[in-house]
């Protein structure tokens, strides 16, 4: 049987389209595999995002180009976002390339492979893990100053309620396979709903996701705080599995800056945004992103910026120096901040907030904590577990280590935490009469 290999870059969106072209693959009888070596097709999902995510690109083609060259697999086909961002240059430098295929062109692929196109396409799992990720719409409108994403993916295009849920439902399992956890994502899960309903329709899709019995988790990502509403909090309330974690990407919190970005809520309302969560809910975790050397960020902006970060008790918070990326209205700003600068800035909030976190997750020592068990930490060692921490997202948020007798992958327990490095976890489970 002929065999392939999904490189997948970018993001967790981009993950998604990656499962539906392993599902096209398998259609066409090849067989899934964990290295590019044991192929003999080779599929590319790339992402353009950042020029980072293009410098990224060029080393995995040309390893991938070498690798094809020297007869270790056959077929070299490139997707994904490049076909939108960058596309020209890439051609020319890889000529090893058997296809380019467009973003979410499937139909290209399938036909490639000499299939009839069908657009009922299942997805695939192709990493590991007890996750699945819903994503409900795709594309943006929200036409952020500094963001490529519109004219890479579009406007947004959400996915009708009734799709999603049977699409959670088909991703609940795979062969024997069970997931517990449903990740919930867009590029603005906020404002899901509103080109195709007239309204944001998030609330009524998590109350038909939250009734579905095959996750213990659903997890809410990517809502953007110009879109949050704090009458949504009662679903939080009022569903157990629906996680309180808050990911609001906030980017920046001085007005100037945030109008610059073409963001609505200034200072004072993301303030009164986070401080209602954590009144309302008081066991949620907060996650957001910020951006520093945006073009025309003062010394002062910034200083302000890391005082929010120490006053806003974020759990995660991801931290980029500002990239100037062409095509977008915040290329052509005045007064762009140096690279040293940004990196500079961009290092000391990071300081700021590993402090502050290291606070936070200290506090949880000797206190009891949901987790979910992934996988063996050590195959000698029956005692030894990695997994995640109910407060942890996949991929992103560090890892829960776990020391317990006859666990299982893919258990919800309840453990004891019993030290904090860094992002990471450690917990002890006792019995199995902790599984929740």
């Amino acid at each position: 049987m002929s065999k392939y290999y999904i490189e997948s870059l970018g993001c967790a969106k981009n993950l998604v389209d990656s499962e539906v072209f392993a599902g096209i693959l398998q259609r066409a009888g090849l067989e899934g595999v964990q290295y590019p070596e044991e192929a003999d097709l080779v599929l590319v999902n790339t992402c353009s995002f950042l020029e980072d995510s293009l410098r990224e690109l060029d080393l995995v083609l040309s390893e991938l180009a070498a690798l094809k060259q020297e007869g270790q697999f056959h077929r070299l086909l490139v997707t994904g976002c490049l076909m939108n961002r960058g596309l020209d240059d890439f051609k020319n430098l890889f000529p090893e390339v058997d296809a380019w295929i467009g973003l979410k062109d499937f139909a290209t692929l399938e036909r490639w492979l000499g299939l009839e196109p069908d657009l009922n396409r299942p997805r695939i799992p192709i990493q590991s893990g007890f996750h699945r990720y819903l994503r409900i719409s795709d594309g943006c409108s929200n036409n952020c100053s500094y963001c490529s994403i519109p004219s890479i993916r579009g406007q947004m295009r959400s996915v009708p309620i009734e799709a999603l849920v049977r699409e959670a439902e088909a991703l609940s399992s795979e062969g024997e396979e069970r997931f517990r956890e449903l990740v919930v994502i867009a590029q603005d899960t906020a404002n899901y709903g509103l080109d195709i309903y007239g309204r944001k329709a998030l609330p009524e899709l998590l109350e038909r996701l939250a009734a579905l019995p095959q996750y213990r988790w659903i997890r809410v990502m990517y809502m953007h705080p110009d879109h949050f509403e704090t009458a949504w909090l009662e679903l939080w309330k009022k569903h157990p599995n629906l996680l309180p974690y808050f990911e609001i990407p906030i980017q920046h919190s001085e007005d100037r800056i945030l109008k610059a970005m073409n963001r609505k809520k200034g200072r004072r309302e993301l303030e009164a945004l986070f401080t209602t969560i954590l009144n309302e809910i008081p066991n949620a975790v907060l996650r957001s992103t910020v951006i520093s050397g945006f073009p025309g960020e003062t010394r002062a902006e910034a200083l302000a910026l890391k005082d929010f970060v120490a006053k806003i008790p974020f759990l995660h918070l991801g931290v980029f120096a500002y990239s100037r990326e062409s095509g977008t209205p915040a290329y052509d700003l005045a007064d762009q901040v140096p690279s040293r600068t940004a990196d500079r800035r961009c290092n000391a909030l990071l300081d700021k907030h590993k402090a502050l976190r290291a606070q936070l997750l200290d506090g949880l020592v000797g206190k009891s904590v949901d987790l979910l068990v992934e996988d063996r930490e050590d195959e000698e060692e029956d005692n030894l577990w990695v997994g995640r921490a109910w407060f942890q997202a996949p991929e992103v948020d560090g890892l829960t280590f776990i020391e317990g007798k006859s666990l299982r992958p893919g258990q919800i327990l309840r453990g004891d935490v019993s030290d904090v490095v860094d992002a990471d976890v450690f917990v002890n489970v006792f019995n199995e009469e902790n599984e929740r």
